[in-house]
């Protein structure tokens, strides 16, 4: 059979640029470029992006994109402009975000969606094992990293019955409680580790049972994309033995609220 090209181009033509731009649907769907607002924070081994160094949050996220054609960048911010960064930065996503820490901040009343939970976390005060047994009257001092809020502590920050001391650095904080400096600190236990490992302190830092926890979690946010959502959370599920082997990898799974009940 012979093909006549110029007799049939004005039939074909059409067809192949529609073809053509299906196939380049196709690569745009497959490469999906976002940027993904983060804290300008060492808060190993859940980030560490001013650093550039390896963390949960970056292994986590990078897998996603990677198993789903994604790109993602990471676009580091202030912790004081936290509730900020969906409606002031040109950002696609926001991680660490909860719905809570939105509540009296959205201010322009943005449609924020969540993704289901990432990692569970406890909200408590650290305190050094020894000082476990006090009670919430005896803790006088506590330190929390800048731009942090202490919800649990507020209202008696506010009294002027706890003073509270802030520092951009956790190891800073943490050298604070060990020396007697502050009576206890809200960050993440996890973190508190991280930091006596690097101090090589034989201290123990706990929870302390006799004041007052709540449990909440890291989750992904968005105003733009709640369809990558969607999926993030359905990967989740499909890539939950992964997960699990990642915080263990990263020593977050023995202080996930469900390890230490």
């Amino acid at each position: 059979m012979v093909f006549n090209l110029s007799n049939n181009k004005k039939v074909i033509l059409p067809y192949i640029y529609f073809f053509a731009f299906c196939l380049s649907l196709g690569k745009v769907a497959q490469a999906d470029s976002f940027v993904v607002g983060v804290e300008d924070l060492n808060y190993y081994p859940y980030f560490d992006f001013p650093a550039d160094n390896s963390s949960f949050t970056r292994a986590l996220l990078d897998q996603f994109a990677k198993d789903n054609g994604h790109q993602i960048t990471y676009r580091i911010l202030p912790i004081k402009q936290f509730p900020k960064w969906l409606y002031e930065e040109n950002i696609d996503f926001k991680f660490p975000d909860n719905e809570r820490w939105q509540e009296i901040n959205n201010i322009h009343h943005l449609t924020i969606f969540y993704s289901d939970e990432v990692v569970e976390m406890t909200a408590g005060t650290l305190v050094l094992a020894k000082n476990n047994n006090k009670d919430a009257a005896s803790i006088k001092t506590i330190g929390t990293v800048a731009g942090f809020h202490p919800t649990l502590w507020l209202d008696k920050i506010a009294q002027g019955q706890v003073i509270l001391f802030e520092d951009a650095s956790p190891t800073i904080l943490v050298q604070y409680l060990i020396n007697g400096l502050i009576d206890g600190l809200v960050i993440n236990l996890a973190v508190a580790n991280n930091e006596l490992e690097k101090l090589h302190k034989n201290e123990k830092i706990v929870f302390s049972n006799q004041i007052e926890q709540e449990i909440y979690s890291y989750k992904l946010s968005t105003v733009k994309y709640p369809e990558i959502l969607k999926q993030f959370n359905q990967w989740q599920v499909k890539r939950q033995k992964y997960i699990e082997e990642l915080k263990a990898e990263f020593g977050i799974s023995a202080v996930e609220p469900k390890a230490v009940e």
